[in-house]
């Protein structure tokens, strides 16, 4: 009875735990593996799109463009050279990602105009080493590059390449971004068991953590055949491997790392030591403990997910009835109750700020066939235009695609710089200065150090555009003024001033439009947008902020927003 009503039960038994939990673990061990590996690309990626946006300042802004052309008018190089090196120190010199900034002027005779960020290790050999190794391969590289980017590897270091062009789409110069290497691989790093690592642009090597070029060769070359946004793992005896395929500017990244696995699985063992010696321990007091955790913690835990399957289910707030007669589950519960209250209170004020934000984009999605159809066929459209010399026509198409693509937000971005919230604006502008010429006419005063701070996006543009079909005039001359500064140190103010004036019954529709509930069969588009802009900034930053017009002293049409403002936004 002994043998046979015991011990070989509890033998079953332990053997069976250890077997569920090895699995477990192994499972578990692979699925964080798994998890850590995607969260590093998904970091790598971010870095890679945060230098990407940092590259189109260049072109977006027009500071070295008009140091280039008054360089052409006067000839003076030292000048140029000065107002190119300001600007790159202000872009680029405190960015983590970057080493150094580098602008050559194939035009321009002598070495290129460059900044390097002390922080990150960039130094003076840097650029002396750009010259001699890197410079010749990079500007053959932009001949091919029109208007987009690329990631090089040169001498085992990685530069992200752009042409500079001008408004005839002509290339002027070269932007290149030596990326800081040890920022990029922190994220690499950070994967559980990691050792070595190595990321591919399709079958060009572009990191290597230690330089060696040999990591592909020693895995399985079946694990390196991935399909894109797939994950693959491979275990082997003394090391795993695991590869990572993403998309990036149309390139394919693939991203190989080695996993020690003695790092990995040194806990499987411990655990199936633990499991053996808590079995053999645990089994007198098996039935009792049964009995005690049944009341004591399962129906309690029973009950706590129950509660979270209804909130799983959408019934935001449910509550927790006392559960059980102990200090900690009591805790557990009022902690569950406040936790579900606070997240019926998150889920609704993110549905109405979900819901301003979709009115503010209904009119542009009701018209939208296919937004990659549409960038296409603009793309076509804007090439026959720019073959046939009419750049006014490409200038208008380049414009009207950029404001597509701020009504398709793809990134799904809700906030954005006010850098790239004006690039929407300028679009829009231009179109409108074609459409009226010298009729029309745009000043803009805006703080260099505000150019960075975050905002919800598609909250200027509408504003723009209500000043300007209110205050255009094709009998008179129209003139919009847009103003953004800061004020009191708590906030943001933008400014929008058109030279219509504001009649009393154009105040009392937008009294309307602000604080009643309008009609949208009867409202323009246009004045819709202007109270979904009201409603989402009050939404997000409280009812002392939104939208505010009003008639100054010269009888001039004034629109406001203001914006709460903190440091971290402006970092």
């Amino acid at each position: 009875m002994l043998l046979f009503g015991w011990f070989f039960p509890l033998t079953i038994m332990i053997l069976a735990v250890i077997f569920i939990v090895s699995g477990r673990i192994n499972k578990q061990v692979e699925n964080t593996i798994s998890t850590s590996t995607e969260k590093a690309v998904e970091i790598f990626n971010m870095q890679i799109d945060d230098c990407i946006v940092a590259s189109k300042n260049a072109s977006y802004m027009p500071v070295i463009r008009e140091g280039f052309l008054a360089y052409e008018d006067t000839g003076t190089k030292r000048e140029l050279q000065e107002t190119v090196s300001v600007f790159l120190e202000q872009q680029y010199k405190f960015n983590a990602n970057f080493k150094d900034a580098i602008v050559v002027f194939p035009s321009v005779e002598g070495k290129a105009i460059f900044t390097f960020n002390n922080s990150t290790g960039g130094t003076y050999n840097d650029i002396r080493i750009f010259e001699e190794y890197a410079r010749e391969q990079i500007l053959e590289i932009s001949k091919t590059l029109d208007t987009g980017i690329r990631l090089v590897n040169i001498n085992n270091r990685i530069y992200l390449v752009r042409n500079l062009v001008d408004s005839k789409f002509r290339t002027y110069g070269v932007l290149v971004l030596e990326l800081n290497y040890s920022s990029f691989m922190e994220s690499m790093e950070s994967i559980w068991g990691y050792t070595d690592a190595e990321i591919f642009v399709g079958d060009t090597l572009l990191f290597d953590s230690n330089k060696m070029n040999g990591l592909a060769e020693q895995c399985p070359q079946a694990l390196l055949e991935i399909s894109r946004d797939k994950t693959k793992y491979y275990k082997g005896k003394d090391y795993s491997y695991i590869c990572r395929q993403t998309k990036k500017e149309g390139n394919s990244l693939t991203f190989l790392v080695k996993l020690d696995n003695q790092i990995t699985y040194a806990q499987m063992w411990t655990t199936k030591y633990i499991v053996i010696i808590m079995c053999v321990f645990m089994i007198p007091l098996l039935f009792q403990v049964i009995t005690f955790f049944h009341k004591k913690v399962t129906k309690p835990v029973v009950l706590m997910v129950n509660a979270a399957d209804e909130i799983e289910k959408g019934n935001y707030g449910v509550q927790l009835e006392s559960m059980a007669d102990s200090e900690e589950f009591y805790r557990m519960q009022e902690s569950f109750n406040h936790m579900s209250i606070q997240l019926k209170n998150q889920f609704e004020k993110i549905y109405l700020e979900e819901i301003a934000l979709r009115d503010a984009k209904i009119m542009a999605l009701q018209s939208q066939i296919n937004p990659h159809f549409l960038n296409n066929t603009l793309e076509i459209i804007n090439w026959e235009a720019r073959l046939n010399e009419n750049y006014k026509v490409s200038g208008m198409i380049e414009a009207l695609s950029t404001m597509l693509e701020a009504t398709t937000n793809r990134k799904a971005q809700s906030f954005i710089s006010i850098v790239e919230e004006m690039a929407y604006v300028d679009a829009y502008l231009y179109i409108i200065s074609q459409r009226f010429g010298e009729k029309f006419q745009c000043t803009k005063e805006i703080d260099e150090n505000l150019l960075e701070v975050k905002v919800p996006r598609l909250i200027i543009q509408p504003i723009v555009e209500n000043a300007v079909e209110h205050g255009m005039d094709i009998s008179k001359q129209g003139r919009v003024a847009i103003r953004i500064f800061r004020e009191n140190e708590k906030y943001l103010k933008i400014e929008v001033e058109d030279n219509g004036v504001l009649t009393d019954e154009e105040r009392e529709k937008i009294d309307r439009l602000l604080w009643e509930e309008p009609d949208p069969g009867q409202e323009k588009r246009i004045s819709l947008g202007i109270r979904n802009v009201d409603q989402r900034l009050k939404i997000i930053y409280g009812a002392e902020c939104g939208l505010f017009i009003i008639s100054n002293k010269e009888n001039h049409t004034v629109s406001t927003l203001l914006i709460k403002i903190d440091n971290e936004q402006e970092q």
